[in-house]
């Protein structure tokens, strides 16, 4: 293969992966049929930014912090595109950026009384839990006019013709 197309191949695995994930929460949350799409082009364009992210510049926390920002500002405009409630979006998307890896094995390291990689992991983890939570709160502390002007631009241009 060509050097870069391995990675770019998983890549794009990992996306699908992230869309399907996504909606198998949506079907488990009970989301209405119609909306299972739309989860889960969130919770793939919300895991996409991750990888880029992750790709460029190995900061796992600031790339959950990114990706939640991204994940609010697509959740938003989704519900005021299909009249929707904002959480049927973001608590789908935001599934697959949740460390449940992370809290496995720190749950499993203290179990079997290995402390201080526990304590490691379970910082770490702490650390990427408060980027999700940081992020959606700044992202939810945003103007309405800031998610929304596209659809307006949208609504005053078909009133002009």
């Amino acid at each position: 293969m060509v050097r870069g197309v391995k990675p770019m191949i998983n890549g794009l695995f990992q996306v699908l992966a992230g869309f399907l994930g996504t909606i198998s929460f949506a079907i488990l949350f009970e989301v209405p049929r119609r909306y299972y799409v739309h989860c889960g082009v969130i919770g793939a364009c919300g895991w996409f930014i991750y990888l880029l992210i992750m790709h460029f510049w190995i900061a796992p926390i600031a790339a959950t912090f990114i990706a939640s920002l991204a994940l609010i500002y697509l959740s938003r405009e989704a519900s005021f595109a299909l009249k929707a409630p904002v959480t049927i979006f973001l608590i789908c998307g935001i599934f697959c950026l949740v460390p449940g890896m992370g809290i496995y094995n720190f749950t499993y390291n203290f179990f079997i009384g290995d402390s201080i990689k526990a304590a490691q992991i379970g910082v770490q983890v702490l650390k990427i839990a408060i980027a999700i939570a940081v992020g959606i709160t700044v992202g939810y502390e945003l103007s309405p006019k800031f998610f929304y002007s596209y659809h307006k631009m949208q609504k005053n241009k078909n009133s002009f013709s």
